[in-house]
């Protein structure tokens, strides 16, 4: 036996000890007598009758039965006859066999859609003849090939009158449908886009779980009263939709980018939507699209951001294979934007709490603000340090100012008409609440294509619109936070969708 230890030595004398005391209290013997003074028996008297113990019969338990019954549940059809009798083997079959077409349903559906695919194929409930009709006329008869950007110069206007802004953005809600029957997506919305076609209006817009809607528009109220709009669903991606535009070449072809990594294609003429990319990292991972723009000096380069922090850009003419992964931040890029009168320049705004100007045209082979060292990155121009995350940026289509928004509720504006300084500094900052939380999405401030005008949404549930100057032309009251908002390029036409998948139209 082992030798016992100092503390164990010690608690057994304790015990010895504290036994010894109890016999010298008598403690038993007074709680014996407290208990007969008191009258108390602790055993339990049994029932005598007849001097035999009494036996108590018990009556067998009557199973409870509904109220009403059903003929269902007593095996009898509608008409009072019975139900053909089911063995439990086939019960049992039939129940595994649900199961299983459940399971497979559930893996389908979170299953990507991978290669070129024709909308209506995802779309069994529509007609593909119907289909077609309804988006056919969205073609090139309004620009010519290859001249959208011209057709947005065109026009721009170059106004500084406040009281005439004023009064041409006092825009009027969309009233055909209520906008709570007007639910493009089935989820929160991430990203919209405002179609330029000036004859119809389109409205798309994608949510956080991949789905895709598009709205056809109504100008005129239909005669059945019941008829609802014209929206059609389809689901593309797993994750959130990040951009939706249209290719400058082509304005009946819009490209979809999503958190999958995957860029897709749309042709509205057919219907048919082909897989432009899948952008992957040295692991095969899947990386992340946070936005992509098309370039203003070559409408078939396309520049990208992750949500890794890196950017790449690539010729659609080829079979895109983008190698030049440069990185420009540690954390995710929320938002780039293109400068207008300097094409070669980007602006990023980043999780890291920076806002970045940056120059395409210079690659640096190792960069000393980065994490990692070893990554090739841009040539930086600028940059600006918030106190928290910014969340957008934005350029001025004429007067050269950039706008950026983030979680330190403020919009800052930026002169950058010449080339900025290393250390940006903000020519105005206006408040502006920003905290929209894990249910709401991020809000974002975005020019207008052809005016130096802007647009945010409010979190007391309206869009707001202001001037470069900082002036603001209009407060447009909406039923809830339409987060996400979207310009039509040319006309004055905005949209906002909100988390529920609803959108709010507002029209001259």
């Amino acid at each position: 036996m082992a030798e016992l230890s100092e503390f164990q030595k010690r608690r057994l004398e304790n015990i010895k000890r504290n036994n010894d005391l109890l016999k010298k209290l008598n403690l038993n013997g007074v709680s014996g007598r407290l208990k007969s003074e008191a009258g108390v028996n602790d055993k339990p008297k049994a029932k005598k009758s007849n001097g035999h113990k009494k036996v108590i019969k018990k009556e067998p338990k009557v199973a409870k039965m509904p109220t009403r019954r059903s003929r269902r549940l007593m095996g009898e059809t509608s008409d009072g006859k019975e139900v053909p009798h089911v063995s439990d083997y086939e019960l049992l079959k039939r129940s595994d066999f649900n199961k299983t077409a459940a399971a497979d349903m559930e893996e389908l559906k979170s299953t990507a859609v991978v290669g070129d695919v024709k909308l209506s194929d995802l779309i069994k409930s529509e007609d593909e003849s119907e289909l077609l009709a309804r988006f056919q006329s969205y073609n090139n008869k309004n620009f010519s090939s290859g001249d959208f950007f011209k057709e947005i110069q065109k026009h721009k206007k170059v106004s500084g009158d406040v009281a005439a802004l004023q009064k041409e953005f006092d825009l009027q809600i969309y009233e055909i449908f209520e906008p709570n029957e007007v639910k493009i997506v089935s989820d929160r919305i991430s990203a919209m886009f405002f179609h330029p076609a000036v004859d119809r209006k389109l409205v798309v817009a994608g949510d956080t779980t991949g789905n895709l809607g598009l709205w056809n528009v109504h100008s005129e109220a239909p005669q059945d009263e019941v008829e609802a709009p014209d929206i059609t669903t389809v689901k593309l991606f797993n994750k959130n939709v990040a951009k939706i535009d249209v290719f400058p070449q082509d304005s009946s072809k819009l490209m979809t980018a999503s958190y999958d990594g995957v860029l897709r294609s749309i042709d509205l003429s057919s219907l048919q939507s082909d897989e432009v990319l899948t952008l992957r990292d040295a692991y095969e991972d899947p990386m992340g699209i946070s936005e992509f723009q098309f370039s203003y000096e070559d409408p078939n380069q396309v520049f990208m951001t992750t949500l890794g922090g890196e950017f790449t850009s690539f010729d659609i003419r080829t079979k895109p294979t983008p190698t030049n992964i440069r990185r420009l931040a540690d954390k995710k890029i929320g938002s780039f934007s293109i400068n207008p009168r300097r094409p070669y320049e980007i602006a990023t705004g980043s999780l890291d709490r920076t806002l970045k100007i940056w120059d395409v045209r210079k690659t640096v082979k190792s960069a000393e603000w980065l994490q990692n060292e070893d990554h090739p990155s841009l040539d930086l121009v600028a940059s600006y340090d918030s106190r928290l995350s910014v969340s957008a940026v934005s350029y001025a289509p004429m007067d050269g100012s950039l706008v950026c928004n983030g979680y330190d509720d403020t919009i800052r504006i930026f002169d950058a008409k010449e080339v900025p300084p290393v250390e940006l500094q903000p020519k105005l900052t206006l408040k502006h609440n920003c905290q929209s939380g894990r249910w709401t999405s991020i809000l974002k401030a975005r020019f207008k294509a052809n005016m130096d005008v802007f647009a945010i949404a409010n979190m007391s549930r309206a869009i707001d619109i202001y001037h470069s100057s900082g002036e603001q032309l209009a407060h447009l009251k909406t039923a809830t936070v339409p987060a996400v908002v979207s310009w039509h390029p040319m006309q004055n036409w905005i949209v906002g969708g909100n988390s529920s998948g609803k959108v709010f139209l507002f029209q001259d």
